[in-house]
């Protein structure tokens, strides 16, 4: 939050939510909003836990600004990273989205890579430089970390909001932008990614097979958004999660098995 805050863009508004926490949060955020309400303008809701994905719907419903950008509670804003991304589509008109790049810290906030895009998850900057290397890079090799999108708000009004019945909702999203070229890449650090338990692993097994299942969910339902070439890689990728599923399967119940 103090990231928001202090970022010099002028005019922006911070909507937060909390999702149904039991520890202190509420009453941290309540203190924070006290300190900061005189500094930008805030919109705070307290909810029982909904789940991310409705989560993301009732903040599109919140806010009241053209351009937006999430942020979730363990991530940080570098500073002026709002503005280069305002910019970029300032000057890109026919673009509804931008992705940039980020730092990647860890849970004590010490820099573990200089690029999540590229040295953590490997992406490859010449595609995403161009919106048919974009579209090759989110079907075969999805690697955009959480805090670097900015979203025209006329893109929810056209395409509609969050799909609340996918667990994979940001690459259902990326996919949406890429099929119609709407979304550009700015090679620029705008965030700061923090590295924990829960985002560097899948859980248990099961929770595995799910993630699987939902990669695989996600590229069936943008099949008919794709054509020639980039129609193939998702057939592709979706033959290599099939069977990338039935091998999780079979080591799950060897697993059982041996501890039976």
């Amino acid at each position: 939050l103090d990231s928001i805050a202090d970022d010099p863009f002028p005019d922006k508004e911070v909507v937060i939510i909390n999702d149904g926490s039991t520890d202190n949060t509420d009453s941290v955020i309540r203190e924070w909003i006290g300190k900061n309400g005189d500094r930008v303008q805030i919109t705070y809701k307290s909810q029982p836990n909904q789940g991310l994905t409705k989560t993301l719907n009732t903040l599109l419903s919140l806010a009241s600004g053209e351009y937006l950008v999430t942020l979730a509670s363990d991530d940080f804003l570098l500073p002026g990273g709002l503005e280069k991304r305002l910019g970029y589509l300032r000057n890109h008109p026919e673009k509804y989205a931008v992705f940039a790049d980020c730092i990647v810290v860890d849970q004590q906030g010490n820099q573990t890579h200089d690029s999540g895009l590229f040295s953590l998850r490997h992406a490859d900057k010449a595609k995403l430089l161009t919106d048919e290397g974009i579209k090759e890079e989110f079907i075969s090799n999805f690697a955009v970390p959480g805090p670097v999108l900015m979203v025209k708000r006329d893109f929810y009004t056209r395409f509609g909001n969050y799909n609340e019945e996918m667990y994979m909702e940001d690459y259902d999203l990326y996919l949406k932008f890429a099929a119609q070229n709407l979304i550009g890449f700015l090679d620029e650090k705008v965030s700061a990614y923090r590295l924990h338990e829960s985002n560097m692993s899948a859980g248990s097994s099961s929770n595995f097979i799910k993630l699987l299942e939902d990669s695989r969910k996600t590229l069936k339902l943008h099949w008919n958004d794709f054509q020639g070439y980039h129609r193939w890689l998702l057939a592709k990728e979706i033959a290599k999660f099939t069977i990338r599923i039935q091998l999780q399967r079979i080591k799950n119940y060897s697993a059982q098995r041996q501890s039976a």
